[in-house]
């Protein structure tokens, strides 16, 4: 955190370094999916060296995860070829307001990013050949769209699953990453011990809990997870099954 001297911010663990959350799925045919483009997205592809990124999913539209959008227009320059935007219906009227010179003829003079904004609701649809199941969770005063591609499952800043939605994924899931801000409670976040607990209801075999504040410490906090629950980190890579 900026102008933090705590004892996490102040570590020299690479665990706890964290940008903000986001996800990279890159296909065995070499496609590339994004989830969430938020204000260290540059950074992020730069890291991960992505050099082609056809379509991006967003989970809502706070500025942590959509506020790198911008940084869409570097893979227009390679290949001059749009970048696939994937919203939720009810987040779409905030979003083209938000980057409103991307859409509209605002009188901006630069390079713009060139994108096709997808709009979705609770329907599952195509993507790259596997089936995205999406649905909303309760987040403050917003909904954030949290995702199912297959055996795995993304959800971020969320305060809790509606027990239809749990029924509806329940053993459907073999690899989470789910948000988990904090010990204790938040009033729009679920905090670490209803994540796991959400995990252990959903029957997920492997979970990664992800959007960490800096109240956990990686290499102090990890031993008191459950079994088959870590913390997520920066670089972190590991293998999911996208088919149902």
């Amino acid at each position: 955190m900026i102008g933090c001297a705590c004892q996490v911010c102040k570590s020299t663990d690479p665990f706890d370094r964290r940008m903000r959350s986001s996800l990279l799925l890159t296909l065995a045919d070499g496609n590339n999916l994004v989830i969430d483009t938020g204000p260290d997205f540059r950074a992020q592809m730069l890291n991960a060296r992505v050099s082609k990124l056809e379509h991006v999913l967003y989970t809502h539209t706070h500025a942590d995860h959509c506020h790198g959008f911008d940084d869409l227009r570097a893979f227009h320059f390679r290949d001059h070829s749009s970048v696939r935007c994937y919203v939720a219906r009810l987040h779409e009227g905030e979003f083209r307001q938000k980057f409103a010179y991307a859409f509209r003829d605002t009188g901006y003079i630069g390079t713009k990013p060139q994108v096709t904004l997808v709009e979705f609701d609770e329907a599952p649809f195509s993507l790259l050949g596997f089936e995205v199941e999406p649905a909303y969770a309760v987040h403050g005063n917003v909904q954030s769209a949290v995702f199912r591609i297959g055996r795995f499952a993304y959800a971020t800043d969320f305060k809790f699953f509606s027990p239809e939605l749990i029924a509806r994924w329940r053993g459907k899931i073999d690899t989470m990453v789910a948000s988990g801000i904090r010990y204790g409670d938040h009033p729009t976040h679920s905090c670490i011990q209803q994540t796991t607990a959400l995990m252990a209801d959903l029957q997920v075999k492997t979970g990664y809990i992800t959007h960490i504040s800096h109240d956990i410490m990686h290499a102090r906090d990890q031993p008191g997870l459950p079994p088959g629950i870590s913390f997520a980190y920066d670089g972190l890579r590991f293998g999911v099954e996208l088919s149902q």
